[in-house]
């Protein structure tokens, strides 16, 4: 409903950020202990509004943000549940992953830019699927005492290690579409002598940030793998296993950014 939009929508209306009034909501009794939440929501989608009208060529934006409540919901269908016997097949794991990662970065560049091309909607949902994939990977431990399935606990609960997923996901990150360049990247150039575009240039640093944080990821997961394969990733890292497993490389990084004074 929010996302198709409100019966009460006026286009000419700006929406200021005061926060709205929860009992004009109308909200049922089972939605009542999370109405403060749901109203923030409400006013979310105002204040998009605020730069995106509905109805007309940034209507996307609205089926992006759709489309990342259907994934979330399919999502649910990733929780094992022990009281029926319940389990997840491999092929809903994949399929979930994908639309949900893909799903969210596609929303953040509709929310950015209000349209998007297709190859900038393709690039963003290759590159949706490995964030999601890598995730999921720095949340084996957790995932598994919470019965979540994900590629790599489904992985373990099959009783495999984790050598072929981890394997794939740094093909993956390095797979060459990510280095082309696209239709409509024909901007501002990084490197006169190559042509290279910032862009580019900014795609092929944060697939080399992704290897990073996969060997960060997984120098804490020495005992769902293979000692060959565990060695043999080691021999990639820039710095050793020991002195990458404390580094906390993504929580820094996000401190630094939160940290940013426009």
């Amino acid at each position: 409903f929010l996302l198709i939009g409100e019966s009460t929508y006026n286009p000419k209306v700006h929406f200021d950020g005061k926060q709205s009034n929860v009992a004009e909501l109308n909200l049922p009794s089972s939605l009542q202990p999370q109405a403060n939440r749901i109203v923030k929501i409400f006013d979310m989608i105002k204040f998009i509004e605020n730069d995106w009208r509905r109805g007309g060529e940034h209507e996307s934006v609205y089926m992006g943000l759709a489309t990342i409540h259907e994934s979330q919901m399919k999502s649910t269908l990733q929780h094992a549940r022990t009281e029926d016997d319940y389990a997840p097949t491999m092929a809903q794991v994949e399929q979930v992953s994908a639309e949900k990662g893909g799903a969210t970065l596609i929303a953040a560049g509709l929310l950015i830019e209000g349209r998007l091309t297709r190859a900038k909607m393709a690039y963003l949902e290759y590159l949706g699927f490995g964030l999601q994939l890598l995730d999921d990977l720095q949340d084996v431990k957790e995932d598994m005492k919470n019965n979540h399935r994900t590629i790599f606990t489904q992985t373990l609960a099959e009783d495999q290690t984790l050598d072929a997923p981890t394997a794939r996901l740094i093909q993956y990150c390095y797979c060459k579409p990510a280095f082309e360049t696209f239709s409509d990247d024909q901007r501002t150039v990084s490197d006169r002598k190559t042509g290279v575009t910032l862009a580019e240039y900014i795609r092929v640093s944060m697939m080399m940030f992704s290897i990073v944080l996969i060997l960060e990821a997984a120098s804490q997961l020495q005992e769902y793998y293979s000692k060959e394969f565990y060695r043999e990733l080691s021999s990639l890292s820039p710095v050793t296993f020991k002195d990458l497993k404390p580094a906390r490389i993504e929580e820094r990084v996000w401190a630094i950014v939160r940290n940013q004074r426009l």
